[in-house]
């Protein structure tokens, strides 16, 4: 019996039906044989709340099957069971991916029930979830997955916030729904889809694919895919016109092509624009934080942010620390400077401290979960591990990263945001040529995931050289403006306390090639050359 099965099993078991997220994580861990101790080192928990949450997680089962379980003899008990009341383990399997925890919902109900009717009564095929950043999105398609999981036998969820290779998510896909017995797929990403369809035909699936929009292309018309990603595109014009028994559910700030042109209000695909809450949900999250005012006070400063949550969670944040909560004072300075949700960013991230900036600029630029481990290691020097924890519990006070099992992340519109603000400030620097994030931040990291490492030269290093090249008037300013920086870098000896910060630049491989300026201005040669297959080759930039 695989771990997978198991939970299956004890999910039907339960009266509550889906195990929270701690608790699947002590399960999971527990079925591998690991102590709390090492639970909690994995998951970077209290090792007191791993074990009562175990403990409670003992007791439940314990009552469900008439005989005492613990961490020790749970895979007996349950292959007991599952021989006594021939259990079908796979009849309802969820694989829950990197999906938030939703244990905290506000409002939404019109928006559950209207794409609950469309999946389960309509059988709608595809479903998009239109909205800005930090409507909530993501939130509402875990909520909603929760809510129809019994309806089907299959549900996975998805992140694409990385922005991964079709092959490998689709890849993934069906080695679930294949139960690993298909671990390679046909080369042609035709065949592929075709393959994932006759799973889709034979079993019940939904699947959500979360941040869609990161596929697509910025700056070159709503719905076009980035160059490589066009297959993604194949998929939901083929999930909406092939027969099936399954649903395809997307979130994403932007509709897909694909999706503009099959979408109808009697049709299999459909859209859904999300706006913001309600305002009674909107003011549970400012009672939530912890502020005070009338109702009229309440109501104005949800329709001020149109009821968007993450700009709500900010705005209130903002609140707490310079009115004492008080929205009355709030709006008695007026709301100029919280227009928006950039604004409400730039507000929150100008009274962090530098600790604390560094993080949000690390976590960007990884584009991922980083666990505290891997942040502790960024800081030159290394920032004390008490210290760090603290600045951590910090910014996720102030709602501007999240945190789950696999570490700590930012929300797409926050990534954003930082991204953009790095950007920026390289590129004064670059102009300026006197470098600071530019030898801090390391941009472009060699030791990055294939993805991430995609990610980072298309979301962060080649807007840099774009905007470069737009601020100083051509290619050739630009090459020259470069080299001069690697000639007057090389030529400067940084002082000891320095040179850490020196090893951690991405450019730093280019800028200290050994004193080669020949071969460092040739590899800026290629980075900034106007003919767009020659951009930012990943060879040239990283070679040291």
């Amino acid at each position: 019996m695989t771990v997978e099965e198991a939970i299956a099993i004890v999910e039907q078991l339960l009266e509550r039906g889906r195990l929270t997220r701690a608790q699947e994580i002590v399960f999971r861990y527990a079925w591998e044989g690991k102590t709390y101790l090492e639970m909690a080192r994995a998951v970077t928990y209290d090792p007191g709340h791993i074990k009562d949450v175990g403990s409670e997680l003992w007791r439940s089962l314990s009552q469900a099957l008439g005989e005492k379980v613990t961490k020790n003899n749970l895979q007996g008990v349950l292959k007991r069971t599952v021989q006594r009341q021939h259990f079908q383990p796979f009849t309802n399997y969820t694989n829950w991916g990197e999906a938030i925890d939703v244990s905290q919902f506000y409002g939404r109900t019109t928006e559950l029930e209207t794409l609950s009717q469309w999946i389960v009564r309509d059988r709608a095929r595809v479903v998009t979830l239109l909205g800005m950043g930090g409507m909530g999105k993501t939130a509402l398609s875990v909520k909603l997955a929760e809510q129809l999981q019994g309806e089907f036998e299959y549900v996975i969820w998805r992140s694409l916030r990385h922005a991964p290779f079709f092959y490998d998510k689709v890849t993934e896909c069906i080695k679930i729904l294949s139960h690993q017995q298909v671990t390679t797929l046909p080369a042609s990403p035709y065949e592929q889809i075709t393959c994932l369809i006759e799973y889709f035909r034979k079993y019940r699936c939904l699947l959500i694919l979360d941040n869609f929009d990161t596929l697509l292309e910025q700056g070159k018309g709503t719905g076009c895919y980035r160059e490589g990603y066009e297959p993604y595109g194949e998929l939901l014009w083929r999930l909406g016109e092939t027969g099936h028994q399954s649903s395809v559910l997307l979130t994403s700030r932007e509709k897909p092509t694909e999706v503009a042109a099959l979408e109808g209000d009697g049709l299999p695909v459909r859209t859904l624009a999300l706006s913001g809450l309600e305002v009674a949900a909107g003011q549970t999250i400012l009672k939530l934080k912890g502020l005070s005012g009338s109702e009229d006070e309440t109501r104005k400063l949800v329709e001020c942010y149109g009821g968007n949550p993450l700009a709500l969670k900010i705005a209130a944040t903002s609140i707490r620390d310079l009115h004492e909560g008080n929205i009355a004072c709030f709006f008695a300075e007026g709301t100029t400077v919280f227009q928006g949700i950039g604004n409400l960013l730039e507000q929150q991230f100008k009274r962090l401290s530098t600790s604390e900036q560094q993080v949000m600029y690390w976590l960007a630029i990884n584009r991922g979960k980083l666990s505290s481990t891997e942040l502790q290691t960024a800081f030159t020097p290394i920032l004390p591990k008490p210290k760090l924890i603290s600045v951590l519990e910090s910014l996720r006070w102030r709602s501007l990263i999240e945190s789950n099992t696999g570490g700590f992340t930012q929300q797409p519109v926050v990534m954003e945001y930082m991204t953009k603000c790095l950007i920026e400030q390289v590129c004064e620097e670059i102009v300026t040529e006197s470098p600071q994030y530019l030898l801090t931040y390391a941009s472009m990291q060699a030791q990055a995931k294939d993805y991430i490492h995609d990610s980072q030269i298309h979301l962060i290093v080649r807007p840099i050289l774009n905007q470069l090249r737009i601020t100083l008037g051509s290619a050739d300013q630009l090459e020259d403006k470069l080299g001069r920086l690697v000639r007057k870098l090389q030529n400067e000896k940084p002082h000891p306390q320095e040179d850490e910060v020196f090893r951690h630049g991405e450019w730093d491989k280019e800028i200290r090639g050994g004193g080669n300026k020949a071969y460092s201005n040739s590899v800026w040669a290629v980075a900034v050359s106007p003919d767009s297959q020659q951009t930012l080759k990943p060879a040239a930039l990283m070679k040291a």
